[in-house]
């Protein structure tokens, strides 16, 4: 029988290799004003379709996904170029690898942040409509970054980032179990448009805030009240390391880590899994989750979160969210 020793070591070498390839997107969203000397932006039309989609309606698509990591990836087509595109709750706007795309001269620079802190070098100018197969969202503004680091440690093709504003008009199903994402188009009350569309009954449902972009959820560790951000785009959860002591009770540590995020900024991060974490009614016994500093995200929206729930916590349920009615809905598994 392996010894406890043992298993913490396989423990720590499985840490070791999903943080070395861990790219959270908590956020990216523009801050600054213009450049005083910009001139109006050149509006870029960009036809975004995904070649693998299968529509029932033109207000509803299914969209199967696969995994990179713990990130979802959707295959998808800009104009003539064909890559894939990360779908990232936590990011605002469309972001476009500027590795396949050009701002031109008279692209407007801003100020965005993610995880590890400030992102240097964004651009942004408008796109007039997305087209995502037979949807049509419009009057986007698109993020240009450079997102080449992440396709090297993914070894992909990472075309860019689909953000909130591509989908709040939208119910947005992520289903993990069948592995698709269903969008469906939805009024300002929140009511399905397309009303032939299946629909499966939710066992259960939580509301959640929407500060600015973020989907922010109550939750609740070791009887303390906790607010966290629901972010598709994280790999590992996050823990703000100035939370309450009791919380910090339920926080198993393993080690020391490096993590990288969309700024290609390194921080230092305490890696461990956090137990007991209850959202309304659902509960998720342990979680691999990174203590750190949440300040930047804090202090760049205004906003007092205590910790971020991704991957870990989405992977092994089947989730809807409706931003117009601000409520996460839960589904039952499929059986074969």
């Amino acid at each position: 029988m392996p010894s406890i020793a043992a298993a913490r070591d396989s423990t720590i070498r499985s840490f070791r290799a999903w943080i070395c390839c861990a790219c959270l997107f908590i956020s990216l969203s523009a801050f600054a004003g213009p450049d005083p000397d910009d001139s109006p932006s050149l509006s870029l039309l960009c036809n975004l379709s995904f070649p693998q989609a299968a529509v029932s309606d033109v207000n509803t698509i299914y969209i199967p996904f696969t995994l990179v990591g713990q990130l979802i990836m959707v295959e998808a087509r800009v104009d003539t170029v064909t890559g894939y595109f990360m779908l990232d709750t936590g990011s605002e706007k469309l972001v476009l690898n500027k590795e396949y795309f050009s701002a031109g001269s008279n692209g407007r620079a801003v100020a965005a942040v993610g995880n590890t802190g400030m992102v240097s070098a964004v651009m942004e100018k408008p796109v007039d409509s997305l087209q995502i197969d037979q949807l049509v969202v419009r009057d986007l503004g698109a993020h240009l970054v450079d997102l080449h680091h992440i396709e090297l440690k993914k070894n992909i093709r990472m075309m860019g980032i689909l953000g909130y504003e591509v989908y709040k008009n939208f119910e947005v199903f992520i289903d993990f179990q069948n592995r698709v994402i269903v969008l469906t188009r939805v009024n300002r009350k929140g009511i399905r448009i397309d009303t032939l569309a299946p629909f499966e009954v939710p066992y259960d449902s939580l509301s959640f805030e929407l500060l600015h972009h973020l989907i922010v959820v109550e939750a609740r560790v070791n009887a303390v009240k906790l607010d966290m951000i629901l972010d598709s785009g994280a790999e590992l959860n996050l823990l703000d390391r100035k939370v309450n002591r009791k919380v910090l009770d339920k926080f198993t540590i393993i080690k020391r880590v490096n993590l990288i995020g969309v700024g290609k900024n390194e921080v230092e991060v305490l890696a461990g899994a956090l137990n007991e974490v209850q959202c309304g009614n659902q509960y998720s016994e342990k979680m691999n989750t990174l203590l750190t500093s949440l300040d930047e995200i804090n202090q760049s929206f205004e906003v007092n979160v205590q910790g971020v729930l991704g991957y870990e916590f989405l992977k092994k349920r089947r989730v809807m969210i409706n931003y117009q009615k601000r409520k996460l809905y839960f589904f039952s598994q499929v059986r074969s």
